[in-house]
């Protein structure tokens, strides 16, 4: 009789979140007048970043209800300066989640709501004795003005919280910097991945085989980026049996789907890492566009992205797709689109020039491999 145990889902990598979040920190202790205001000094000092916060109103107000609402079960409004959704409905963490992908950092009530870490204030004025199931992951104990003591309960429920760092609630740019630090420890990780799946069919010959620099493309593309991160990985088919035996690679899951399946088939492998794409038939890419790239990568945007010279469009195939993409790419696939630059020209994401715009050449023929020969080896 075997005693294996049935798996009835597939087993995926899962993104790593807290209930609404990548990023959040609830400030629980003290009242919700303190904990906004604690919440916006950190935000002030986070420049750059996108931030939100997360709270609950006290009170019901079925006349502003009846006023906004006016039969409608969601409203929109442009308001010039801002936008503003309002809904009937409730929603659970998970279609939170939603709102908050984009968030870098999302600061949470946490009086109210829980967070998977926690800054906690001391504050003889808030008891925190109905708060301690919230008491997960404390990053810090914040002391508000004459008090010095942490409560007994408090010790009880989490035994090493004397050895967590004690500041005062005056020392916003010591908090600040606690915070900033927290982030910079949980910043996704940098891999590589060359997209060589393709079929070469105007080339009439395989791309990542074809000889520009002493040694097949393929080769020259994953030595390349070896000098930005230790982990590099090639994508392609399932039948690209010589790749598979000689390099890292990740097999197109999303069968049919060109690159746009490559980049989704990375992201399933690891949601939480940021993807340095690039595609193989790139012959005069070289670090000076790569150290370009990565200098100026902005992760607190869906992806950075080169402008193309050619369209003016974003390129995607040499980008840094950051784990905020994976969710995006996925909700343009539920609605019928497979074009990675469709992505980018549609979402938060951060284009830059290219100083060095030849070499975003993409080469495509045997006439425009030729062209690009005579040009490496004049």
């Amino acid at each position: 009789m075997t005693t294996k145990k049935h798996q009835k889902h597939a087993k995926l990598s899962r993104t790593e979140i807290g209930k609404y979040a990548r990023n959040e920190i609830a400030i629980l202790g003290t009242p919700c007048g303190e904990i906004k205001k604690l919440a916006l000094d950190i935000t002030a000092t986070l420049e750059g970043k996108s931030v939100a916060y997360l709270d609950m109103d006290h009170h019901s107000d079925a006349a502003e209800k009846t006023k906004i609402f006016q039969g409608f079960s969601q409203m929109y409004t442009d308001k010039i300066d801002f936008r503003r959704f309002d809904f009937q409905r409730s929603f659970n963490e998970f279609e939170l989640r939603k709102f908050f992908n984009h968030t870098d950092l999302l600061l949470v009530n946490g009086n109210h709501m829980e967070a998977a870490a926690q800054l906690i204030v001391i504050d003889s004025r808030k008891k925190l004795d109905k708060h301690l199931p919230k008491v997960t992951n404390p990053l810090a104990l914040i002391f508000q003005d004459g008090e010095s003591i942490i409560p007994d309960a408090l010790k009880k429920h989490y035994p090493s919280i004397e050895k967590l760092p004690q500041i005062q609630l005056s020392e916003t740019q010591q908090i600040a910097q606690l915070v900033r630090d927290y982030l910079t420890q949980r910043g996704p990780k940098l891999k590589a991945l060359v997209l060589a799946g393709g079929k070469s069919e105007r080339m009439q010959q395989d791309k990542g085989a074809i000889n520009y620099h002493g040694k097949p493309q393929t080769q020259h593309i994953f030595e390349l980026l070896q000098q930005y991160t230790d982990e590099v990985y090639l994508s392609g088919r399932s039948d690209q049996h010589s790749l598979k035996e000689n390099y890292p690679f990740i097999e197109d899951k999303f069968v049919g789907l060109g690159p746009f399946g490559g980049i989704l088939s990375a992201f399933q492998q690891d949601p939480n890492a940021a993807w340095l794409v690039v595609a193989v038939d790139l012959p005069l890419l070289s670090e000076k566009s790569l150290d370009y790239l990565v200098a100026n990568r902005n992760p607190s945007k869906v992806a950075t992205a080169f402008i193309s010279p050619f369209n003016q469009f974003p390129e995607p195939l040499i980008t840094v797709w950051e784990p905020k993409a994976y969710n995006e790419m996925l909700q343009f696939l539920g609605w019928g689109y497979s074009c990675p630059r469709k992505v980018l020209i549609n979402s938060d994401i951060y284009v830059i020039e290219n100083p060095f715009i030849e070499e975003q050449t993409n080469v495509n023929t045997p006439e425009e491999m030729r062209e690009v020969m005579t040009k490496l080896h004049k």
